[in-house]
């Protein structure tokens, strides 16, 4: 072990059990006054959000628990952990700089904690985004190193999450991360549309395709519609879909799989309907090539009118995670589609 770590007070994160925020800010400014060169990198779990909501606050700690273990072990004594706060974790590789070593230590953390298994989350795949740098090569000052990785990480988050980037200054120099705040606005906005587009006419069939169709292409989502029990209506398909043939899911399967708190069915990984012995919903979404898929109930009042779908297609390697922004307007939709079906007492089929 390092002697800063005996000749200094360490604080540890009560949940985890790994080092707290302050700890390693202080030994990485401890590094940096004795010239020491070490990668440094934050990662920040995906979709943390929507596990808390899905799953209460134990069932994220848990999250966040099995994710320190793993990292830890894959470090070994190669390097030391902290978790700064909330979903993010940072780590520290002393004297470990060289692109190829530092590339394989990410490939492996990405692959072991999309491993996990935790029974109290179902067939949720826990995945995390990373953002790297180096010292000094990216930076010669902490607060400059924390801000090359975050603007790393903004880059891996927007890329599709369950992926590492490490910092080159030719091709991420110029990226600004959006503020909470920018971040608060911007989602409020999204949301306001969606209320724009059901209420600009009478016409709510109309409303409810072009609220589809700026899903599908803001979001970039392969595949958007609505589904009842017996067909699919409203549907639009991205054109970097890898398929075009999509199809009916039986509307039993959602429900025997969907979170009864929030009323949705999110899959970031179908290879885990596996493990939760979901054969026949595996073997439906593989055919359709789909790697993940959000699903929330048009409900209002215990009145189910239909089903609101995302689809990513690809391959498990290369199909992009869906978000919890998308999960959010996703479920913002649904809830809107049934409130005004409700109380103009239609029926989504006889629009």
């Amino acid at each position: 072990m390092d002697n800063f770590f005996r000749e200094n007070e360490i604080k540890t994160d009560p949940v985890t059990g790994v080092y707290a925020q302050s700890t390693i800010s202080s030994y990485a400014n401890h590094l940096i006054r004795e010239k020491t060169p070490f990668s440094f990198a934050l990662i920040d779990v995906d979709n943390f959000t929507y596990i808390n909501d899905a799953f209460g606050h134990e069932g994220g700690n848990k999250v966040l628990y099995d994710i320190a273990n793993t990292i830890k072990s894959i470090l070994g004594d190669k390097g030391v952990l902290a978790r700064n706060k909330g979903d993010e974790f940072s780590i520290i590789l002393k004297d470990i700089t060289v692109y190829d070593e530092i590339w394989n230590i990410c490939h492996t953390i990405l692959v072991k904690v999309n491993e996990i298994e935790l029974p109290d989350i179902g067939t949720q795949t826990i995945t995390v985004t990373i953002g790297l740098d180096r010292f000094p090569e990216n930076a010669t000052s902490y607060d400059d190193l924390l801000s090359c990785a975050e603007k790393a990480l903004y880059r891996g988050k927007t890329k599709g999450r369950n992926c590492f980037i490490i910092y080159l200054p030719e091709k991420h120099a110029s990226i600004v991360p959006k503020s909470e705040k920018q971040k608060a606005v911007g989602s409020l906005n999204l949301h306001s549309n969606i209320l724009k587009f059901l209420t600009a006419s009478d016409d709510l069939k109309s409303g409810i395709q072009n609220l589809i169709n700026f899903i599908s292409s803001y979001f970039e989502i392969d595949h958007v519609c609505i589904q009842t029990d017996s067909q699919i209506l409203f549907q639009k398909i991205h054109q970097r879909s890898r398929t075009k043939d999509f199809r009916l899911i039986p509307t039993e399967l959602i429900k025997n799989s969907t979170n009864p708190v929030t009323g949705v069915l999110y899959m970031d990984g179908i290879g885990n309907l596996l493990k939760a012995k979901k054969n026949e919903l595996y073997e439906l979404l593989e055919e359709q090539e789909i790697t993940s898929s959000c699903i929330a109930e048009i409900e209002y009042r215990d009145e189910i009118y239909g089903m609101l779908r995302l689809d990513m297609t690809g391959t498990e390697t290369d199909g992009r995670l869906l978000q919890y922004s998308d999960i959010d307007l996703l479920l913002t939709a649904a809830r809107t589609i049934a409130l005004i079906l409700h109380y103009t007492g239609r029926r989504i089929e006889d629009l």
